[in-house]
């Protein structure tokens, strides 16, 4: 089973503030939703119910949720109550292709244990509680990178990068 971390942050590592993204960037979230078009989608509770994870696992029957919340149980969603029971569950069935969406507990607890990561970098500094792992240089190679500037859209110069396990 390949296993890709997907993320973005900003240069100073924020994912998120107070539950929320802290940037609009319709050409991440366009790409986002690119890249999680095939295989499962594994994220955490917090995540799954921020307004942004509301939009992204409405309608899906392929998500598995990891919460140590024994009785939380959204309809339609598989639940595992740790990362290895998760990655059992998702074995079991028979999932090639899954995707680490977070947040920041989930991407801790999983960057040691999965095959590739897809970032998108957003060139700005800003003030966050949740934050994405360094990347270790001697762990990861950077495989890709593409760099755009700043547009009426997207406010801030954003890279997408792709790195694999050294």
């Amino acid at each position: 089973m390949q296993k890709t971390i997907i993320a973005a942050k900003s240069d100073n590592h924020v994912i998120g503030n107070q539950q929320q993204l802290p940037w609009h960037m319709p050409a991440d979230l366009a790409f986002f939703s690119e890249q999680i078009q095939n295989g499962y989608l594994l994220t955490g509770r917090n995540s799954y119910g921020t307004p942004e994870g509301m939009g992204v696992f409405a309608n899906r029957q392929d998500v598995i949720l990891v919460t140590r919340q024994k009785d939380y149980a959204p309809k339609g969603i598989h639940v595992a109550h740790s990362i290895p029971e998760a990655f059992e569950l998702a074995e079991k069935l028979g999932v090639q292709q899954l995707n680490i969406l977070g947040g920041a507990e989930i991407y801790a607890q999983t960057m040691h244990l999965t095959d590739e990561l897809i970032i998108t970098e957003i060139h700005m500094t800003c003030e966050g509680d949740a934050f994405f792992p360094a990347i270790d240089p001697a762990l990861w190679k950077e495989v890709k990178r593409e760099d755009h500037p700043a547009d009426a859209e997207n406010p801030y110069a954003y890279s997408f990068v792709w790195y694999t396990r050294i």
